[in-house]
């Protein structure tokens, strides 16, 4: 199943043989049904159920309807196991920012939080998970990939310093209380990601 995100909407994209749940699924056989479907989930306030042979496929025929961006981000995590959080434009998110040409996901993931946390001690643990964003810029809607990585703090002595030329107001080490109250004032998207890495601790 993929999940894509729009504001506080979700687009969920199933097997057919996936088993339902609440919401009513729409079976879907080609592209040309997409932008109706697309249309009417930005007119409302409803999430959005699609069901098809192949899932991957649908999301596809989304890709092709929009702008599509890849990104790429990291949950940092230090010696306490606090996770490192930044503050900008009145939520709590994770470090992340657009791959440049010629990069993997992961070296741009370092990158990003080297950029927008003052950090550079920071190395790569493992591939946590992607998300996909639907947002709005400059009347023009985009489909952003995200990469998401874990990646474990070597040096907790270093500075932190936000990249305030980025909206970046603050960065914070929140442990597990105070990651349950930024993710109120966070993004779907970001809570999905923190979902996926406490899976990935506990396995």
């Amino acid at each position: 199943m993929y999940k894509v995100f729009f504001n506080e909407q979700i687009i969920y994209i199933k097997s057919v043989i996936e088993d339902d749940d609440d919401l009513n699924y729409i079976l879907i056989n080609n592209a040309i049904e997409i932008p109706a479907l697309l249309f009417d989930f930005f007119e409302s306030e409803e999430d959005l159920g699609i069901k098809a042979e192949d899932p991957s496929e649908v999301l596809e025929w989304v890709k092709q309807e929009l702008l599509y961006i890849e990104a790429a981000g990291g949950i940092v995590e230090n010696d306490d196991e606090e996770l490192l959080f930044i503050y900008r434009l009145e939520y709590w998110d994770l470090p992340k920012g657009k791959i440049e040409n010629g990069e993997s996901p992961e070296i741009a993931a370092y990158r990003e939080i080297k950029e927008e946390c003052g950090i550079s001690s920071h190395q790569l643990k493992n591939h946590l998970c992607n998300t996909y964003h639907i947002y709005k810029q400059n009347g023009k809607m985009y489909l952003k990939k995200t990469f998401w990585f874990l990646f474990e703090q070597k040096d907790n002595s270093e500075e932190l310093v936000p990249q305030t030329e980025e909206d970046i107001e603050m960065l914070s080490w929140f442990g597990d209380d105070e990651i349950q109250l930024a993710l109120l004032d966070s993004y779907e998207s970001i809570r999905e990601v923190y979902t996926r890495y406490k899976e990935v601790r506990e396995a």
